[in-house]
This record gives structure tokens, C-alpha cells and sequence, in this order.
């Protein structure tokens, strides 16, 4: 552990966790839990639910969990000792120097390898564009428009035609093979030995993360062949639907819109132009993770998609990723299907910064683009394009909002505004009456469900073991007398061990353990899911009565199991014997609660 719990415990409860999740995605009070659209998978009816009560958060459709460090993690692709970093600043909490372990010094030490890595590649790319061999790169910059000082602040470069350039010139800067693997620059070849370099004969963009270090590249291929553009793999470094080009320069505007287009040329060509608050998708379409990343800096996107049927389904398919996520959200189509560089080039700056002043709200946009697929000369079709937009316009929070569009379509179609907010109002209904039952319903089964083969493997010892650690966490009567029997070694689950000596060590300070202060203690967030889900779907008991039983009959088939292995590794007779005379006495084992 990098920092003392007591740190750790402090920087987690000055960061509550509704609060620093709520800056991420949009959360909804229902009782005493909060509910959202789970970041970490698609789905259309809020599973995400956030206790503030008990600091953790929980799906119940994907499984996801963990306290506000585990989300930090997931969210923001950081190593435990960054998310408390992150989270430390939030509260302008001073962090004392880190003591790394030896495991923990020799991951920082691969990342700040490979950074060195990229940095290195990066420079030798640039280097390239400007020697001869860079000719035919430098000719298509040219012809693009490029400046020489947007080409050095964006790194432009070029791969040569060459198949090991790269690979030889990396491994004589000192990088091994292994290191090179891991970068994603170079392939190893499949029906031979060796390597060949991943980008050749293609003008380089270098991807930066949000702090401006070289993660990856991207390449557009300056021959015929596909794809025409090349992104790196993923890697230890780079996700790319965890980052978006150009965004380590757009934050710094310090503008809280975003321009979103789709490639990296849009984006430079815009840069170049003067508008700075510019990031574009890297090669995959715009999703939740790109959401979540960019709600850090913007309120408000205007999309600017290509005019063509391609990128007009891609802004209808990014605008609900957008709104469920709290963005407002515009939509610029430039005229006559020019794309927003050869706009720029013909009308200038000024004409473009008109377009954009004008760009249409999002809902204008989707009901003129559904408008095109009905013939209002049909009265069914007529009818079909108001049910349609009702639902559309059910969607919108702002009641003022809804009046404004409702008056249109009702202007539009011909159909009174009485008639399409009736309409309203029953899908509004409906879809609370929804939501209402599948919480309750995903509640209860939805995580038995994803994960009954964990839950009935060992014959239930999975799941005892959850049900005694949460017992033992939540009444120190029952961990007094639970530890009297059970010892940390007899769960089989290697977490759930360390799970048991630590509700020893925080029964000590405290009489109930706080589920959020247990998952400080451990550092993956594989580990930290394991702790929440003992919290996160618990049983409930009606009685005393009813625990004592459960509690007992669990404890029985914990411990024999733990006794069963034992015997099976047994060196001797007499220790078989000792054994099963142990095992024997649990037959009249019977955990009492005293009441009080």
C-alpha cells in the first residue's frame, strides 16, 4: 500500500462519491439510492445505482462495483495510486510521498518506459517527414494546407516505406523486444521469425492523452490500399475509446464546449483556423467512454459530422449517448456536402464561425432527419411521424423545450398540440412505470442471474462465504463469535481471506465496518468488485431466529469444506484423525445472537 489507510480513508470520505460520480453522468434520486445509465456498458434503463449511504456504487446489470476510488479507476484508466492522486487534488488534501512497492515501482517503471517509447517514436516520424524520403508526406501537407508550426505542435510525421526502420532504430535507442511488442509499433510476423514495423509508407499523427504524452499514433496511408487509416492497438498506454484526439489541446481553451469531428484532419484544419476547442473520435464512433472523458471539460458539443448519409447516422447515433450523459448538444451539417476544411478553404474563417453560431438543436435536427422518411400526404404516415417525435420530445427535461417543439409539430403536421402532449405524457408515464419495475426487478435477481455458476459452484460456498463476511462486517456480536470457528484460512476464496482480517482489524476501531473503508484496503479493481458485491446484493433476514440458522448452516459448510482440503493434503493418519473429529463436532455446532 502506497499511503497509510488513514490517508486513503480521508481523501475518500472528503470525495463523496455521488458527488464525483455525478460529474461524470447524470444521476436520478430514487428513495435512498441514486440511478443512472451504467458507464461501463450499454443499456437503455438505468442499472447503475450509487448508495450514498454506504459510498459504493453498483450494476445491477453488468456487476460493476466499487467505492469512489474503484470508479476513478475505471473511469479514467488510472493505476490505484493515481486515482487517489485525482481524488486527493478534487479536495486539495496534501498527499505524503508515496512508498512503492516493489511490484507497484516495477509497473510505473513499463509505463514510463513505453512513454519514453512513443516519445522516441514520435521524434524519429518527424524526423522522417523532413528528410528526403518524406517528400511525397510533405507534398500532400502542402497540398492540405498545413502550416509548418501546426505540423510541429501536432508532431506530424511520416513512416517510411521500409519494413523494420522503426524496429531497428528503437532497439538501438535501448528498448527490448518485449518492450516493443507491448507498444503496439511493431507485428510479429506469422509465418516466420522476426518483426516488421506496423505503420509504413503513411503520414503519422501522434495521439496524445490529456496531459500531452505521446500514447499511440495513427496513420493515413499515402499510397492506394487499406484501411486508409491505421490506429495503434490497444495497449498498457492507449484505449481509444478512452481518448479523443486533439483534447489535450482543446481543455486548454478552457471553453466548456467541445467541437466534435470525425477525423484527424477535421480537426487540425479547424485548429489551424482558429478554433481551438476542436477534438475529433479516433477511427471507432463516438461512445460512452469518449462521453465520460469529455464531460470533464465541456457542457455543451456541437456535432460536425460529414453532410452524407454515413455521418448523418453517426451524429443520430452519438446525439442520446450525448444527452443521456447531461451534454447539450448541437448539430452542424456544413452545406452542399462540403466537409469543414474545404468550407474553411473556400468561405474563410468568418463564414465558418456564422455556421456554427447557427448550428441546430439536437431534437430540431432529428425531427427534420425523420421528417425526410415520411409522406405527410398519408394520413397513417402522418400519425407515425407524430408518435415518433413524440418520443423524442418525452425525452426532453425542460418542459419550455417541449412546449417550443410540440407547437411545431403540431404546426407541421396539423395535428393539435392537446393531442401530441397527451401522447407525451402517456410515454412519460409508461417509462417511469418502467423504470421503476426493472430496478426493483434487477434488484433481486438480476445479479444471481449473471453470476450463478460463482454463486452454486462449491456447493454454495461461494455464496456462504459472501453471506458470513457480510454478517461478520455488519454485527460485531456475530464476527465475536463467528471467529471462534473460522479462521482466515478457511475460505477459499483468497479475497474473501483478506476480507476476514480486515473486519478484525476494523472491528477494533469501530463496532460495524463501513463497506466503502474495506474496499480502501485493496488496490484492483477486480478485488475491489469482489468486496462490494459482499455489500452490494445482500440477504435479508426477518428474524434473529432466521440469521442464526443461516449463519450456522454456512459456517458448517465453510469450515468442512476448509477441513475436506485439509485431509486431502494430510501427511499422516493421525492427522486424518484430528481432522475428522473436528469435523465431527460441528455437527452440534448452533451460533447464538444474544438480542441488545
Amino acid at each position: 500500500m502506497l499511503y497509510p489507510q488513514e490517508i486513503l480513508e480521508e481523501v475518500r470520505v472528503q470525495n463523496d462519491i455521488v458527488d464525483v460520480i455525478s460529474e461524470y453522468l447524470p444521476l436520478k434520486q430514487k428513495g435512498t439510492s441514486y440511478f443512472g445509465l451504467c458507464p461501463f456498458h450499454n443499456e437503455k434503463t438505468p442499472s447503475f445505482s450509487v448508495s450514498s449511504e454506504r459510498q459504493f456504487y453498483y450494476c445491477f446489470g453488468c456487476g460493476a462495483a466499487g467505492n469512489v476510488y474503484t470508479f476513478i479507476m475505471q473511469m479514467e484508466n488510472d493505476t490505484f495510486p493515481e486515482a487517489v492522486k485525482r481524488l486527493a487534488d478534487r479536495v486539495h488534501i496534501t498527499l505524503p510521498q508515496p512508498q512503492y512497492t516493489q511490484q507497484a515501482k516495477e509497473q510505473e517503471m513499463q509505463r514510463q518506459r513505453l512513454f519514453d517509447l512513443h516519445k522516441k517514436a514520435g521524434r524519429f516520424f518527424y524526423e522522417k517527414l523532413h528528410e528526403p524520403v518524406g517528400e511525397q508526406a510533405r507534398a500532400y501537407l502542402q497540398q492540405r494546407q498545413m502550416n509548418n508550426n501546426i505540423q510541429k505542435k501536432f508532431g506530424i510525421g511520416y513512416a517510411p516505406k521500409g519494413q523494420q526502420e522503426l524496429y531497428q532504430h528503437l532497439q538501438k535507442q535501448g528498448f527490448s523486444q518485449q518492450e516493443l511488442q507491448k507498444s503496439g509499433l511493431i507485428i510479429e510476423r506469422k509465418e516466420q521469425k522476426g518483426y516488421f514495423d506496423r505503420f509504413r509508407n503513411r503520414l503519422m499523427f501522434p495521439i496524445l492523452d490529456i496531459q500531452g504524452r505521446v500514447i499511440g499514433f495513427g496513420g493515413r496511408i499515402l499510397s492506394k490500399g487499406e484501411p486508409k487509416y491505421l490506429n495503434s492497438p490497444e495497449t498498457l498506454l492507449f484505449n481509444k475509446s478512452r481518448n479523443l484526439y486533439g483534447l489535450n489541446f482543446a481543455k486548454n481553451t478552457r471553453k466548456r464546449e467541445i467541437i466534435l469531428v470525425e477525423g484527424y484532419m477535421d480537426m487540425i484544419s479547424l485548429y489551424q483556423a482558429g478554433f481551438r476547442n476542436v477534438a475529433a473520435s479516433l477511427g471507432t464512433a463516438f461512445n460512452q467512454e469518449h462521453a465520460k472523458v469529455l464531460k470533464k471539460y465541456a457542457d455543451s458539443v456541437i456535432l460536425l459530422y460529414d453532410s452524407d448519409d454515413a455521418g448523418t447516422v453517426a451524429a443520430q447515433r452519438a446525439i442520446p449517448i450525448l444527452t443521456q450523459n447531461g451534454f447539450h448538444v448541437k448539430v452542424l451539417q456544413v452545406p452542399n456536402g462540403k466537409d469543414p476544411d474545404e468550407f474553411i478553404k473556400q468561405n474563410g474563417a468568418q463564414a465558418f464561425s456564422h455556421l456554427l453560431a447557427n448550428a441546430q438543436h439536437y431534437i430540431t435536427f432529428q425531427i427534420q432527419c425523420l421528417k425526410k422518411q415520411y409522406d405527410f400526404t398519408q394520413i397513417q404516415q402522418k400519425v407515425e411521424f407524430t408518435t415518433q417525435t413524440a418520443n423524442i420530445l418525452a425525452k426532453l427535461d425542460n418542459d419550455i423545450e417541449r412546449n417550443v417543439y410540440t407547437n411545431e409539430i403540431a404546426n407541421m403536421t396539423g395535428i393539435s398540440q392537446r393531442a401530441i402532449e397527451n401522447e407525451i405524457i402517456k410515454i412519460v408515464k409508461k417509462e417511469n412505470e418502467v423504470f421503476a419495475q426493472n430496478a426493483q426487478q434487477k434488484r433481486k435477481t438480476q445479479y444471481y442471474q449473471n453470476n450463478k455458476d460463482l454463486i452454486t459452484k462449491s456447493s454454495g460456498i461461494f455464496a456462504a462465504q459472501k453471506d458470513i463476511l457480510f454478517l461478520c462486517a455488519s454485527n460485531i456480536q456475530i464476527y465475536n463469535k463467528v471467529k471462534t470457528i473460522l479462521l482466515a484460512e478457511d475460505f477459499a476464496e483468497e479475497v474473501y481471506k483478506r476480507v476476514y482480517e480486515k473486519i478484525d482489524l476494523l472491528h477494533q476501531k469501530s463496532a460495524v465496518v463501513f463497506p466503502a473503508e474495506l474496499v480502501n484496503y485493496f488496490e484492483l479493481p477486480e478485488e475491489q468488485k469482489m468486496v462490494t458485491e459482499i455489500f452490494a446484493v445482500a440477504l435479508e433476514y426477518q428474524s434473529t431466529k432466521e440469521i442464526e440458522k443461516a449463519l450456522t448452516e454456512e459456517v458448517k459448510a465453510v469450515k468442512k469444506a476448509s477441513l475436506d482440503k485439509l485431509a486431502s493434503q494430510a501427511q499422516s493418519v493421525e492427522q486424518i484423525k484430528k481432522l475428522i473429529a473436528e469435523k465431527g463436532k460441528l455437527d452440534s455446532l448452533y451460533i447464538t445472537i444474544a438480542d441488545g
